[in-house]
């Protein structure tokens, strides 16, 4: 038997796939792409979105204050990408930056989307900043006004980043096509957090670029960092929460506890005087949920079986003074 394939086999072997090349299968199987990033847990990316939600909310109040005019940043999404389809998201010409991050050699990179880049432009040399659309690349003059807002951007950046890693944020370069600033190598794997942006009646994107690395180091420290991020309650708010904890139900439970055999509790009839074995003098534990909380004795209170507390315990069971 014959089975070597000719060419005319091939081909129409060729032709049938072709018509399943541009997505799923017909067994059912779907295409991957082996180059795609995956290198940062899903714990790190909410603990990075965490953190830069209050980066944006400290850099609205601060470019408010510097730029006199209503300014709101606020985080749009947390993705890893190649560095190259990172560069294929942002506009050209834009304010591009190569951002230090020491001690470490590794680069960040940011972006100001013109949109808003030529406002606050505007906005710092006397205009009103209104979104006016440039079609033309920032000039000398320009750039160095903007950074002045990126000097701003990187101080609370590094502020963020202080309780984590100690990184201090700086400018390296700067740039108004991206792919003039060799930030990264086109298949490393970057963080791009974007945000909204808003200055005045301007609104655009700023993209923030963190190499795969520096975030990988930071594994053993986000759980304390966290932490250390919540904010404690006022008095006020400990007040409310103390007011409205007071009013939520909680079962109080007085626990007997004994054995008897199975032939005992068959044989129990209307009547019978059950002995459970405990000594009346021996006190009650009393469970809040199912949480130990107070010890007492049985008493009658007002004709009704009641249970007296003699004291409270501990978290191990134990009596406190």
């Amino acid at each position: 038997m014959n089975t070597q394939l000719s060419q005319d086999d091939i081909d129409a072997l060729l032709a049938a796939r072709r018509p399943a090349d541009a997505g799923t299968s017909p067994t059912g199987f779907t295409r991957y792409n082996f180059r795609r990033p995956d290198r940062i847990s899903k714990e790190q990316i909410h603990a990075l979105h965490f953190m830069h939600e209050r980066f944006a909310r400290n850099v609205s109040q601060s470019l408010a204050a510097y730029l006199r005019s209503t300014s709101d940043l606020s985080l749009v999404s947390v993705d890893q990408f190649a560095y190259s389809d990172f560069l294929t998201s942002l506009s050209d010409p834009t304010a591009f930056y190569a951002i230090s991050m020491a001690p470490f050699d590794d680069l960040a990179g940011l972006e100001i989307n013109p949109a808003v880049a030529f406002a606050m432009v505007e906005r710092m040399l006397g205009g009103e900043g209104k979104n006016a659309v440039i079609d033309r690349a920032l000039t000398d003059i320009e750039q160095n006004v903007i950074d002045s807002v990126v000097k701003i951007l990187l101080e609370s950046l590094t502020e963020t980043w202080k309780p984590v890693l100690g990184v201090t944020f700086g400018v390296r370069a700067r740039e108004t096509r991206p792919q003039m600033l060799q930030v990264a190598s086109a298949n490393d794997t970057v963080v791009m957090l974007a945000f909204d942006m808003r200055i005045g009646e301007a609104q655009g994107r700023l993209h923030l670029s963190l190499p795969a690395n520096l975030v990988e180091r930071t594994d053993a420290h986000f759980a304390g960092a966290l932490d250390r991020h919540r904010r404690e309650p006022t008095p006020r708010e400990r007040a409310w929460l103390n007011e409205n904890l007071a009013r939520v139900p909680m079962p109080l439970t007085a626990v007997l506890e004994s054995r008897c055999t199975t032939r005992e509790l068959l044989e129990l009839q209307s009547g019978d005087v059950l002995s459970l074995g405990i000594s009346a003098q021996r006190p009650l534990d009393l469970r809040v949920g199912r949480t130990l909380k107070f010890r007492g004795g049985p008493m009658v209170d007002d004709g009704r079986a009641a249970v007296r507390v003699a004291h409270r315990c501990n978290g191990a069971g134990l009596a406190e003074a």
